[in-house]
């Protein structure tokens, strides 16, 4: 089998597992990370496991703030993950020019992808309106608007983006 032909189908794996734990888990930036991270190898169980920690209050928007979507976080931190490849502890400039480069194409494509970086505004633009999640009956609304849907796409597509960067970055 072609080489690109399995990285079409990793790709292809990576997308629809994240769409299945967002369904699953309702947190868009672990269920980025955790796609990407797991099934790139990005880290050990351990180390992968405290990143996923800290990117469970970074979902729906920072905290549930409306601020950038936890999809955009989560991809930004696989690519992070996926390309810091120097004592993360060091300032080393020019070590992290091509992560920081790789991290903005990814936010600008994020954007052209979903709209807008803010969960507000992706949720206003696509559903009509912004849900507050912390209320039930706000909840099933967003649900039967199809907010799920909208949510899971949008986690399998990012992750899908940020594995493809990391990809690239690994063969040059």
């Amino acid at each position: 089998m072609p080489a690109e032909l399995d990285r079409q189908r990793l790709l292809e794996h990576i997308e629809l597992e994240a769409a299945q734990l967002q369904r699953e888990l309702h947190a868009c930036a672990r269920c980025t990370l955790l796609a990407v991270g797991h099934n790139l190898g990005l880290a050990d169980d351990a180390c992968l496991e405290v990143a996923l920690k800290a990117a469970i209050p970074l979902s729906g928007g920072i905290a549930g703030t409306r601020n950038e979507c936890g999809a955009l976080i989560g991809g930004i931190m696989a690519i992070g993950l996926g390309m810091v490849k120097y004592d993360a502890r060091t300032a080393n400039p020019e070590a992290r020019k091509p992560v920081m480069a790789a991290a903005k194409r990814f936010y600008r494509w994020f954007e052209k992808e979903a709209g807008h970086a803010d969960c507000y505004d992706i949720r206003d633009i696509h559903l009509g309106r912004f849900f507050d999640m912390a209320d039930p009956e706000e909840a099933k609304k967003f649900e039967a608007a199809g907010g799920v849907d909208l949510c899971a796409g949008l986690v399998g597509k990012a992750s899908r983006m940020a594995a493809e960067i990391i990809l690239d970055a690994q063969q040059s």
